[in-house]
């Protein structure tokens, strides 16, 4: 027996749920633009639809805390290869998956159904949504990771400057 089946059977016996079987690292924060016309571009890079509802984007807006920016709805699914788009109100795209106010901080997390964070950008030094290196800023333009989503857990090198969706 394998240790994570090893690990699975003990938490059953135990009547613990089993967790998440999804490999979080399959959503990527793919893309983000700040402001009330800005947008979150969540990638699913995995084989598999995944279930992100319940799951929650949180705002680094200064605070050592985030902020609860969003909470993905019930039934919320990004197929395989696929992106899920949350957008502020100004957004002149015509795909949007969920609206909120508009997109605040200086930086941006993405965290499961238990709060655990599954990737997250930020792009001031001191942003506790940063990984390793905050990713360079970009005046006017989105932050982007590459066509396949990379993520070397540092935002430095993961994030670019890409024109905006629109």
């Amino acid at each position: 027996m394998t240790k994570s089946g090893f690990l699975f059977l003990i938490l059953a016996l135990a009547g613990i749920p089993a967790p998440d079987v999804v490999r979080s690292s399959s959503v990527k924060i793919h893309e983000v633009l700040g402001g009330p016309a800005g947008y979150i571009d969540l990638r699913n890079t995995g084989a598999t639809t995944l279930d992100i509802g319940g799951w929650a984007v949180r705002a680094c807006t200064g605070g050592a805390v985030p902020l609860e920016l969003a909470t993905l709805p019930a039934g919320s699914e990004i197929p395989a290869g696929d992106h899920f788009l949350i957008t502020g109100q100004g957004f002149g795209g015509t795909v949007q998956h969920l609206v909120v106010e508009a997109i605040v901080g200086d930086g941006e997390m993405l965290v499961d159904r238990r709060g655990t964070r599954v990737d997250s950008v930020g792009w001031a030094p001191s942003s506790p949504c940063r990984e390793n290196q905050a990713a360079a800023g970009c005046p006017g333009l989105a932050q982007a990771r590459d066509a396949v989503s990379r993520d070397t857990d540092n935002n430095k090198a993961d994030f670019g400057c890409v024109p905006p969706l629109g």
